[in-house]
């Protein structure tokens, strides 16, 4: 499954970063040794005979998966697909060599604020998420045993928590930092976020407010994969607001916060899901 969906990402992650040699330049790197024999036959004239590093070749992108470590995760049977796609995805990736992989997990308690929907910043929000392996450091197959032992799926959580939220600063706040520090000007950078949950949360308005602020960035997606239990399906629940003292019963998705999500019940659809989130985003 991973070089499926390796193969499949090649055709959508696009090289970014200019790194091959090209061109008919009046100054560059190198001769164009195709082009001296014209050039002396013109008379001097024809003087583009350079090469510049102006052809991408290679991807540079930074990918992070974040991962729920939550109790939820548990209680919906969704801890090991999720450890699969995680799996999968880093893989596919590494394969591919897309450029930088982390991975993060969150769900533990930690305030988001003064309450529920409160955007203000807590102290202790970023704490609640963990960089199990940072952006930079080489993914191999070996070291995938180490990081699968990481995850619990205990983390506990109660209403006064933002664990999504938390999530998103946090997120905000390390690829901020990171496209600040890319080498080569982050300008070719491009940051893809894949959310892996089971997407049952109840802090939907302050997730839309920081999706609003992190989707006014350039080059970065954030998507989400809802991982989903056939027995106890998400496409099932309902959410309830309240109008004129009425209540108003929608459908959960129908207020799911993301713009960009996908929902996986079968490791195997992994891969053209995947794919197909990603298209659209490029295609926008």
């Amino acid at each position: 499954l991973s070089g499926e969906l390796a193969e499949q990402l090649r055709l959508i992650l696009e090289p970014t970063l200019a790194s091959r040699l090209q061109g008919d330049f009046r100054t560059g790197k190198r001769l164009n040794m195709r082009k001296i024999i014209p050039y002396i036959a013109s008379d001097f004239r024809k003087d583009k005979i350079w090469l510049r590093r102006s052809r991408p070749s290679q991807r540079k992108y930074q990918v992070v998966l974040a991962i729920d470590d939550s109790k939820s995760m548990a209680e919906n049977r969704c801890g090991h697909l999720a450890l699969e796609s995680m799996v999968l995805l880093a893989r596919a990736m590494a394969r591919l060599e897309v450029g930088e992989i982390g991975v993060v997990g969150f769900g533990a308690a930690g305030g988001g604020g003064n309450g529920k929907d409160d955007p203000s910043p807590n102290a202790n929000a970023t704490d609640a998420v963990r960089t199990l392996h940072p952006l930079g450091a080489p993914f191999t197959d070996q070291g995938g045993p180490a990081l699968v032992s990481q995850f619990t799926f205990a983390e506990d959580n109660t209403l006064a928590d933002t664990p999504m939220v938390n999530l998103l600063r946090y997120l905000d706040a390390q690829l901020g930092a990171a496209r600040e520090n890319i080498r080569g000007g982050s300008e070719q950078l491009q940051q893809l976020c894949l959310i892996i949950a089971d997407g049952r949360f109840h802090e939907k308005e302050a997730l839309r407010r920081q999706m609003r602020e992190m989707g006014s960035r350039r080059g970065l997606l954030v998507a989400f994969i809802v991982l989903d239990n056939p027995s106890s399906s998400v496409l099932d629940m309902q959410s309830v607001t309240f109008a004129s003292g009425k209540p108003v019963f929608q459908k959960y998705l129908d207020t799911f916060p993301f713009p960009y999500y996908t929902l996986v019940q079968d490791i195997n659809r992994l891969p053209s899901v995947i794919s197909d989130l990603l298209r659209q985003w490029f295609e926008i």
